[in-house]
């Protein structure tokens, strides 16, 4: 079955921001190379993409990748934005212009924040994805994603502007996630994404939100990130109560 280039970056796309969905995978298995599924994420993402295992069968109609890196976007000092261990992709079917899904689960989730002023490593990458836009004339790639469960991820502060070091790391709770493309019979690749990967990146945000990570990062920055302007409230409060506690220490030293 011939595969028109922008559905190849269409599921490439696919593939790195579910890390390591299995579309590209099975549907050119014949011509796979890890290096090359490798070079193609990291072409949609901006940013390095790297695998540790690749285990295919198409018996079971199951790949299952391990240890997918995927490397902060520019401007931050770690050398990785996440880091996923285990992920096991099933598919229900494929055929001509349609994936059908039936279950990504994805554990064993590293995320490595990084906090500036002005902005998040996290929300860099969101906003330097590739859209994966259709050739004129080509038919568009459609998915189904009936289940997805992420499971076992834990957020690090890697580098914050708190002025505690020894922060420890956040436990986010399950994220699960049904009948995406179902009832429209398949949605584009990047619509299925655009539904998975929001609200992961949103349980991630809120459970730093949640422990204190964004202390001193811009009111602007947060809503641009967008936080509530809750959050962006209890922040504000949060810098003036340091303040005066700052304010306090001079007087009496």
């Amino acid at each position: 079955m011939a595969v028109s280039k922008s559905i190849l970056t269409v599921s490439a796309l696919t593939f790195a921001l579910m890390f390591g969905g299995g579309v590209y995978v099975l549907s050119q298995l014949n011509i796979l190379a890890k290096p090359l599924v490798e070079k193609i994420a990291s072409d949609a993402l901006g940013v390095d993409v790297s695998i540790g295992a690749m285990d295919i069968s198409l018996p079971e109609k199951r790949v299952r990748v391990r240890d997918v890196h995927i490397a902060n976007p520019e401007g931050f000092s770690k050398p990785h934005a996440l880091g996923v261990g285990n992920i096991e992709v099933g598919l229900r079917s494929v055929s001509k212009g349609l994936i059908d899904f039936e279950n990504i689960d994805v554990s064993a989730v590293q995320v490595f924040l990084e906090v500036q002023h002005d902005g998040t490593n996290l929300h860099k990458l969101k906003s330097g994805i590739r859209d994966g836009k259709e050739e004129a004339g080509k038919e568009p790639l459609k998915v189904i994603i009936r289940h997805f469960v992420l499971e076992g991820a834990q957020v690090y502060p890697s580098v914050t502007l708190l002025d505690v070091q020894d922060l420890k790391p956040v436990k986010v709770a399950p994220v699960r996630l049904n009948g995406i493309g179902v009832k429209e019979n398949g949605i584009l690749a990047r619509e299925a994404v655009a539904q998975v990967i929001a609200p992961l990146l949103g349980t991630f945000s809120q459970a730093a939100g949640d422990a204190g990570f964004y202390q001193g990062m811009s009111p602007g920055a947060l809503k641009e990130m967008g936080m509530g302007q809750l959050e962006v409230i209890k922040e504000q409060i949060r810098q003036e109560v340091d303040n005066i506690g700052e304010g306090f220490k001079k007087i009496f030293d």
